[in-house]
């Protein structure tokens, strides 16, 4: 886990989401505010392209997580909707475990990807507010 910033208010952590928040003590943040990948293949950047997570056990069911969508070249209809919001209610999940009583999650998501993220971070166990 690497610090990017520090003073005496905040930290901020620079590094994958899913590798940092399994470090931070439950209940220690007072708010969430992050801008994920939309999972929509991004121009073709490798920061948004298609990468296995492993496994995820929902309900039942144990499937392999992709966190981000398609190639930009492939399009729309090569984007893991699935997948995306598996990847989307893990990193929530552990968003709601670090934070302290009250505090916020403010998610940003890209146009065709929202509504997937928005029910990652409620079946994270969120109770979404407002929307903008």
């Amino acid at each position: 886990m690497t610090i990017h910033y520090q003073d005496d208010l905040v930290t901020v952590y620079a590094g994958d989401s899913l590798e940092v928040l399994p470090l931070l003590p439950d209940a220690s943040v007072d708010a969430v505010v992050t801008d994920p990948p939309y999972g929509l293949g991004f121009m073709g950047k490798e920061w948004d392209k298609g990468r296995m997570l492993g496994q995820m056990a929902i309900g039942n069911e144990t499937r392999g997580a992709y966190a981000y969508g398609g190639s930009h070249d492939r399009g729309y209809a090569d984007h893991d909707a699935d997948g995306f919001q598996v990847w989307s209610q893990q990193w929530a999940a552990e968003c709601l475990r670090v934070l302290k009583p009250g505090g916020h999650l403010l998610a940003f998501g890209g146009t065709r990807t929202w509504h997937r993220l928005a029910v990652a971070i409620e079946d994270a166990g969120f109770e979404i507010r407002d929307s903008i």
